[in-house]
């Protein structure tokens, strides 16, 4: 009779991710990511495959966790506004410019090995295609102006949060990256507004 598993893959993923952040995907360790959930390497093994095989959940893991919480901003009273709220808080992870590097290497390995591509094309189709829905979700109820809004503007939005990181990296910002996105943010989207505050 197999064991029960007394870790969630959800737990593992969390610990990948901080083990990303905080080493990169090429540095950080089977031992590492299990230290931090109290299984061994080889338990992690045998439940994932391989180092590559965790790293490939983890990938998955946001084609299923972030569009979900940006699509929840649907149901706000400004629906644009909580999902500024919803990406400046995702960028609020970040707590510095050498962990955002890290993660860039993980995009790099995303952008690099075809089975990491196709996850990575679903990611960003997924993302915009949520924006895309709190867009209408902001234009249903008056938020945004239907006649500023076009099928790019989704795009455009994921195109400015990306850019943002990446500006404020390079520049050397101390601290996280919320603030800094939520400016960039602010100026793309406020001449949608109906009635820009």
């Amino acid at each position: 009779m197999a064991r029960p598993r007394t870790v969630s893959d959800a737990a593992i993923l969390a610990a990948a991710a901080h083990a990303v952040g905080q080493a990169g995907p090429a540095n950080a360790t089977l031992a590492q990511i299990g230290d931090r959930v109290g299984l061994t390497a080889a338990a992690l093994l045998r439940r994932f495959g391989s180092k590559d095989g965790l790293l490939l959940a983890l990938a998955r893991n946001a084609v299923a966790t972030v569009p979900a919480r940006l699509a929840a901003a649907q149901s706000a009273e400004r629906p644009l506004a909580a999902l500024i709220d919803t990406l400046v808080a995702m960028a609020g992870t970040v707590r510095n410019a050498a962990e955002f590097a890290n993660h860039l290497a993980f995009l790099l390995m995303d952008l690099s090995i075809p089975e990491f591509q196709q996850i990575t094309r679903q990611y960003a189709a997924a993302v915009e295609t949520a924006i895309g829905g709190v867009l209408q979700a902001a234009t249903d109820v008056d938020e945004l102006n239907p006649a500023r809004v076009d099928e790019a503007t989704a795009e455009t939005i994921h195109a400015t949060y990306n850019g943002a990181m990446i500006t404020w990296a390079m520049a050397g910002h101390d601290g996280n990256p919320a603030e800094h996105v939520r400016r960039h943010l602010l100026r793309v989207t406020r001449p949608l507004l109906n009635s820009p505050p």
